[in-house]
């Protein structure tokens, strides 16, 4: 969802910008500053009084020039499409919430209910330790003795 919302951004940016050099051209002289990356910044400038171009992914790894306003149209285009799967998105994931919500209430009145089956009311029973509770701890646990070494550890431990 976040690389969605990143993307619409994005091309809204990049349609802005667009359109300020469209109508900067329209006065002969439309300047912008391009961001090639670590920090560096090249100076453009069209000095025409028509409309400059640029290349863009027109999809399928393929591009092509195209005119400022002919690229904000198509970016405007695929904005639209990106909110429209934005909603979409949301919807189902308001759909699965909503259906997780109502798993989870069966799945705790199903788990409530086996439990009150299997755990009968408890008998009033005396409270005395049976035989083999105290046999067991009547009985000490075999040590082993240490070998030829005393009682560290050898390979064979």
């Amino acid at each position: 969802m976040d690389q969605i919302i990143s993307v619409i951004n994005e091309h809204q940016i990049t349609e802005e910008i667009l359109s300020r050099l469209t109508t900067m051209s329209k006065s002969g002289d439309a300047k912008a500053h391009i961001s090639i990356g670590a920090g560096v910044t090249l100076n453009f400038q069209h000095h025409d009084s028509g409309e400059g171009t640029a290349i863009v992914d027109l999809g399928a790894g393929i591009f092509g020039e195209r005119k400022w306003s002919d690229i904000a149209e198509l970016l405007a285009t695929r904005r639209e499409e990106f909110n429209d799967l934005h909603e979409t998105l949301l919807k189902q994931a308001g759909a699965i919430e909503a259906k997780l919500g109502i798993l989870a209430q069966e799945f705790n009145e199903a788990a409530e209910k086996l439990q009150s089956e299997t755990n009968p009311q408890p008998q009033q029973e005396s409270i005395l330790p049976s035989p083999q509770t105290t046999e067991s701890k009547a009985k000490p646990k075999s040590r082993r003795r240490g070998g030829m070494f005393g009682n560290e550890l050898t390979l064979d431990d």
